[in-house]
């Protein structure tokens, strides 16, 4: 058996770090032509001159720094669509409303990418620290069979990540979009055998991909955050 794998990523955007990232691992089993016994060999040099002899610890250690490896590709990959990707800037929403406790006026601007219905716009009333902006993860298409009581088995949305501010809120840190993930306590994923398991690591890893993109959005949502302030 041969498994290789070779990842390079290039960089050509000014706004980001230059950085290369090349990586490969060679795996095979080879039969001795004399007694015909199978021997376990692996390179990380990509014309196999350092081929030599290991064990499958070796070879489980060796796929653990591969996989680092290739989760930085993927993570300089997304950090430069997100660094080149050009998106039409979309209307902002405005709004006035009148504070519930002191009655003065309530501007609030909102989050890009908001998802809130702001019911307060139609009552004309709200509590400052009440108004909430939130962008859901839309993307997110990681389901799990999570246990949890009587609905066991159940799929569950898994880690989505919010970007949520508070526009109007007295503390104006609160003002400022910051991230917030969804996770659960006291809930499993039970009865996994060594597939199962390679299945939620693999649905898991796409979702950690999926977050970089998640955090290059908050890091944008921020700027624009800021840049209305100046």
């Amino acid at each position: 058996m041969s498994i290789v794998s070779q990842t390079r990523v290039p960089t050509t955007s000014p706004s980001i770090q230059d950085q290369s990232i090349t990586t490969t691992f060679h795996v095979e089993v080879m039969h001795d032509l004399d007694t015909g016994e199978p021997t376990l060999v692996g390179s990380s040099d990509a014309n196999h001159g350092d081929l030599q002899v290991v064990t499958a610890d070796q070879v489980i250690a060796k796929a653990q720094e591969q996989h680092r490896l290739v989760s930085k590709a993927v993570k300089l990959a997304l950090d430069y669509e997100a660094a080149t990707k050009q998106t039409p800037a979309a209307p902002h929403r405005s709004w006035i409303v009148a504070d519930r406790t002191t009655g003065m006026p309530l501007k609030g601007t909102c989050l890009p990418g908001c998802h809130g219905l702001h019911f307060e716009m139609r009552g004309g009333t709200a509590d400052a620290n009440d108004i909430q902006c939130t962008d859901f993860d839309q993307a997110n298409s990681t389901e799990l069979p999570i246990g949890c009581g009587s609905e066991d088995g159940q799929e569950w949305t898994t880690l989505s990540v919010l970007i949520q501010s508070y526009p109007v809120h007295p503390d104006e840190a609160k003002r400022v979009p910051l991230a917030a993930i969804e996770v659960t306590e006291d809930h499993y994923i039970e009865d996994l055998d060594p597939n199962g398991l390679a299945t939620v690591i693999d649905k898991l890893q796409q979702r950690v991909d999926a977050m970089r993109v998640r955090h290059a959005e908050l890091i944008r949502a921020r700027a624009e955050y800021f840049g209305r302030q100046a």
